[in-house]
Protein backbone atom coordinates (compact mmCIF):
# COMPACT_ATOMS: atom_id res chain seq x y z
CA UNK A 1 0.00 0.00 0.00
CA UNK A 2 1.11 3.42 -0.43
CA UNK A 3 1.00 6.07 1.96
CA UNK A 4 4.49 7.85 1.73
CA UNK A 5 5.04 7.65 5.36
CA UNK A 6 8.54 5.51 4.37
CA UNK A 7 10.74 7.56 1.84
CA UNK A 8 14.68 7.46 1.44
CA UNK A 9 17.16 8.87 -1.33
CA UNK A 10 18.80 6.29 -3.27
CA UNK A 11 20.56 7.81 -5.84
CA UNK A 12 21.57 10.81 -8.59
CA UNK A 13 22.43 9.61 -11.85
CA UNK A 14 23.15 12.13 -15.19
CA UNK A 15 22.20 9.23 -17.34
CA UNK A 16 20.61 5.91 -17.77
CA UNK A 17 23.67 3.96 -17.04
CA UNK A 18 23.24 5.44 -13.49
CA UNK A 19 19.63 5.01 -12.28
CA UNK A 20 18.00 2.31 -10.85
CA UNK A 21 17.62 -1.35 -12.48
CA UNK A 22 15.34 -3.00 -9.81
CA UNK A 23 12.15 -2.18 -12.27
CA UNK A 24 10.53 -0.28 -9.47
CA UNK A 25 7.66 2.17 -11.28
CA UNK A 26 8.92 5.61 -11.39
CA UNK A 27 6.66 9.11 -11.57
CA UNK A 28 9.05 11.92 -12.63
CA UNK A 29 8.44 15.55 -11.37
CA UNK A 30 9.50 17.84 -14.36
CA UNK A 31 9.17 21.73 -14.87
CA UNK A 32 11.40 25.53 -15.65
CA UNK A 33 14.23 25.79 -12.98
CA UNK A 34 13.18 27.16 -10.15
CA UNK A 35 9.79 26.09 -10.59
CA UNK A 36 9.27 24.38 -7.26
CA UNK A 37 10.27 20.47 -8.22
CA UNK A 38 12.18 19.71 -5.02
CA UNK A 39 9.91 21.73 -2.53
CA UNK A 40 7.32 19.69 -3.85
CA UNK A 41 9.36 16.48 -3.77
CA UNK A 42 9.33 16.91 -0.18
CA UNK A 43 5.81 17.92 0.51
CA UNK A 44 4.67 14.58 -1.04
CA UNK A 45 6.62 12.83 0.54
CA UNK A 46 6.58 14.93 4.13
CA UNK A 47 10.24 15.48 4.95
CA UNK A 48 12.98 17.66 3.61
CA UNK A 49 15.04 14.90 1.50
CA UNK A 50 15.11 16.74 -1.39
CA UNK A 51 17.53 20.19 -1.37
CA UNK A 52 15.76 23.05 -2.48
CA UNK A 53 17.32 26.18 -3.38
CA UNK A 54 16.89 29.80 -4.09
CA UNK A 55 18.94 29.44 -7.29
CA UNK A 56 18.08 28.04 -9.96
CA UNK A 57 19.56 25.40 -11.97
CA UNK A 58 20.66 23.81 -8.98
CA UNK A 59 19.81 20.09 -9.80
CA UNK A 60 21.59 18.95 -12.88
CA UNK A 61 21.04 15.09 -12.32
CA UNK A 62 17.94 12.77 -11.69
CA UNK A 63 17.82 12.14 -8.44
CA UNK A 64 15.42 8.84 -7.03
CA UNK A 65 13.66 8.43 -3.98
CA UNK A 66 12.01 5.20 -2.66
CA UNK A 67 8.87 5.84 -1.36
CA UNK A 68 7.34 2.73 0.72
CA UNK A 69 9.81 0.15 -0.92
CA UNK A 70 7.60 0.67 -3.84
CA UNK A 71 8.15 3.07 -6.49
CA UNK A 72 10.32 5.68 -7.35
CA UNK A 73 10.06 9.97 -7.32
CA UNK A 74 12.29 11.04 -9.53
CA UNK A 75 13.51 14.64 -8.92
CA UNK A 76 14.37 15.66 -13.24
CA UNK A 77 16.98 19.05 -13.33
CA UNK A 78 14.79 21.86 -14.45
CA UNK A 79 14.79 23.42 -18.17
CA UNK A 80 15.14 26.68 -19.45
CA UNK A 81 17.43 28.88 -17.17
CA UNK A 82 20.84 28.00 -16.62
CA UNK A 83 23.82 29.51 -14.90
CA UNK A 84 26.06 27.16 -16.36
CA UNK A 85 25.32 27.64 -20.21
CA UNK A 86 24.24 25.70 -23.04
CA UNK A 87 26.03 22.34 -22.74
CA UNK A 88 24.03 22.01 -19.72
CA UNK A 89 20.83 22.38 -21.60
CA UNK A 90 21.97 20.51 -24.56
CA UNK A 91 22.58 17.47 -21.94
CA UNK A 92 19.58 17.69 -20.13
CA UNK A 93 17.46 17.10 -23.41
CA UNK A 94 19.90 14.35 -24.49
CA UNK A 95 18.99 12.84 -20.77
CA UNK A 96 15.51 13.50 -20.71
CA UNK A 97 14.68 12.49 -24.39
CA UNK A 98 17.00 8.80 -23.24
CA UNK A 99 14.60 8.87 -20.26
CA UNK A 100 11.05 8.95 -22.11
CA UNK A 101 12.43 6.77 -24.67
CA UNK A 102 13.45 3.79 -21.92
CA UNK A 103 9.50 3.76 -21.39
CA UNK A 104 11.05 3.92 -17.69
CA UNK A 105 8.12 6.40 -16.37
CA UNK A 106 5.12 5.66 -15.28
CA UNK A 107 3.65 8.68 -14.98
CA UNK A 108 4.67 12.57 -15.22
CA UNK A 109 3.84 15.89 -12.91
CA UNK A 110 4.40 18.66 -15.32
CA UNK A 111 4.98 21.96 -12.89
CA UNK A 112 4.33 25.38 -14.16
CA UNK A 113 4.43 28.77 -12.26
CA UNK A 114 0.49 29.68 -11.96
CA UNK A 115 2.24 33.49 -12.42
CA UNK A 116 4.02 32.98 -15.91
CA UNK A 117 2.91 32.20 -19.12
CA UNK A 118 3.41 28.95 -20.73
CA UNK A 119 7.93 28.95 -22.55
CA UNK A 120 8.66 27.28 -25.63
CA UNK A 121 10.44 24.80 -23.03
CA UNK A 122 7.04 24.22 -21.56
CA UNK A 123 5.16 24.05 -24.85
CA UNK A 124 8.02 21.59 -25.77
CA UNK A 125 7.83 19.76 -22.54
CA UNK A 126 4.31 18.59 -23.21
CA UNK A 127 4.47 17.87 -26.83
CA UNK A 128 7.67 15.52 -25.66
CA UNK A 129 5.41 13.72 -23.16
CA UNK A 130 2.48 13.24 -25.52
CA UNK A 131 4.87 11.69 -28.15
CA UNK A 132 6.24 9.15 -25.42
CA UNK A 133 2.67 8.32 -24.92
CA UNK A 134 3.49 9.43 -21.21
CA UNK A 135 0.72 10.27 -18.70
CA UNK A 136 0.92 13.35 -17.27
CA UNK A 137 -0.68 15.90 -14.94
CA UNK A 138 -0.07 19.81 -14.69
CA UNK A 139 0.83 20.48 -11.26
CA UNK A 140 0.42 24.47 -10.94
CA UNK A 141 2.85 26.08 -8.32
CA UNK A 142 3.46 29.11 -6.35
CA UNK A 143 -0.75 29.63 -6.91
CA UNK A 144 -0.95 31.19 -3.28
CA UNK A 145 0.74 33.89 -4.41
CA UNK A 146 -1.00 34.40 -7.86
CA UNK A 147 -3.81 36.69 -8.82
CA UNK A 148 -7.11 35.06 -9.92
CA UNK A 149 -6.64 36.67 -13.32
CA UNK A 150 -2.88 34.74 -13.38
CA UNK A 151 -4.53 31.50 -12.46
CA UNK A 152 -7.07 31.91 -15.52
CA UNK A 153 -4.97 32.92 -17.94
CA UNK A 154 -2.59 29.64 -17.85
CA UNK A 155 -5.42 27.65 -17.55
CA UNK A 156 -6.43 29.30 -20.62
CA UNK A 157 -2.81 28.72 -22.35
CA UNK A 158 -2.84 25.02 -21.73
CA UNK A 159 -6.01 24.32 -23.95
CA UNK A 160 -5.98 20.92 -25.02
CA UNK A 161 -2.55 19.59 -23.69
CA UNK A 162 -3.15 15.99 -23.01
CA UNK A 163 -2.77 16.33 -19.60
CA UNK A 164 -5.02 14.00 -17.41
CA UNK A 165 -5.64 16.78 -14.38
CA UNK A 166 -4.65 19.87 -13.61
CA UNK A 167 -4.24 20.91 -10.30
CA UNK A 168 -3.25 24.01 -8.24
CA UNK A 169 -0.75 23.25 -5.48
CA UNK A 170 0.56 25.58 -2.84
CA UNK A 171 2.55 23.35 -0.89
CA UNK A 172 0.80 24.80 2.22
CA UNK A 173 -2.42 23.19 1.30
CA UNK A 174 -1.05 20.27 1.58
CA UNK A 175 -0.20 17.17 -0.70
CA UNK A 176 -3.40 15.26 -0.51
CA UNK A 177 -4.76 15.50 -3.97
CA UNK A 178 -1.26 14.74 -5.59
CA UNK A 179 -0.80 12.05 -3.71
CA UNK A 180 -3.95 10.42 -5.25
CA UNK A 181 -2.76 11.40 -8.46
CA UNK A 182 0.51 9.45 -8.10
CA UNK A 183 -1.44 6.36 -7.05
CA UNK A 184 -3.51 6.28 -9.55
CA UNK A 185 -0.59 6.83 -12.26
CA UNK A 186 1.01 3.63 -10.47
CA UNK A 187 -2.69 1.60 -10.42
CA UNK A 188 -2.96 1.86 -14.16
CA UNK A 189 0.51 0.60 -14.88
CA UNK A 190 0.17 -2.92 -13.03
Amino acid sequence: MIDFKKAKFVLSSASLEGCPKDGKKEIVLLGRSNVGKSTLVNALLGQGLAYSSKTAGKTKTLNYFLVDGSFYLVDAPGYGYTAYGTGLDKMFASMMEDYFKSGRASGALLLLDSRRKLSDDDRAMLSLLQEDGVPFAIVFTKSDRAKQSEKALALKQLGETGAREVIFSPPKQGPTALRALVASFLKEQE
